[in-house]
């Protein structure tokens, strides 16, 4: 992990001196041994447009871009996957608006085929809205890869996460104890398996 980063960070910064941008997006670390690249695109078009400006970098920058490779993407650990995510603004709780470069944990799950994932959530996120919980939610679904929905948490440091009260604590603190139990209960009910992992966004990893 340490021989991709330092990869990473060196090529980053050739990118910069260079005034060229790879299209790798944001980097983000994801628990101890994953790393996100993460690129928004509006149309499907725009892959296409992304792609020949990778090329055009690399091209470039070729004997650069060729040890870059080797040192990085060549050294990791099977898989590699690519995976095309949907924003899920219905399951967002955004008070402020907050952006993936914001984020300290993300819950990735799947979800039940049937369940009504919305509708079980937006009471939720009215409670917490109401109780100004100052951790906030971006949900996305990976239509093109594993089917999972992932939530990134944000938060202005992690320390504000530690120091947050939990979901149920801040719900039961505006609905009541039997309300909240209910709410909670119909939200779990629509996840067959999730994990929890703690992120760090990686600026200098990522692209200019």
């Amino acid at each position: 992990m340490q021989q991709f980063e330092q990869a990473r960070v060196r090529f980053v910064a050739l990118l910069r001196e260079k005034g060229r941008s790879d299209r790798r997006g944001l980097y983000l670390k994801i628990g101890t041994n994953t790393y996100y690249s993460v690129v928004t695109f509006a149309r499907w078009r725009d892959l296409e447009k992304l792609g020949d400006e990778r090329a055009a970098a690399n091209h470039a920058l070729a004997a650069e871009a060729q040890k870059y490779d080797q040192l990085s993407d060549e050294s990791l650990v099977f898989p590699h996957t690519s995976e095309i995510w949907r924003e899920e603004p219905g399951l967002a709780y955004l008070p402020t608006g907050m952006r993936l470069p914001d984020a300290v944990q993300v819950v990735i799950e799947e979800v039940r085929p049937t369940a009504d994932y919305e509708a079980a959530w937006q009471p939720i996120a009215a409670a917490l809205a109401q109780a100004r919980y100052p951790v906030e939610r971006r949900a996305y679904f990976s239509g093109y890869g594993s089917g999972r929905t992932l939530s990134f948490w944000m938060a202005p440091s992690p320390a504000v996460l530690k120091a947050a009260p939990t979901i149920e604590q801040a719900v039961t603190g505006v609905v009541g104890e039997e309300r909240a139990k209910q709410l909670l209960a119909a939200w779990r009910a629509c996840v067959v398996s999730a994990q929890t992992f703690d992120v760090e966004p990686k600026p200098e990893m990522s692209s200019p």
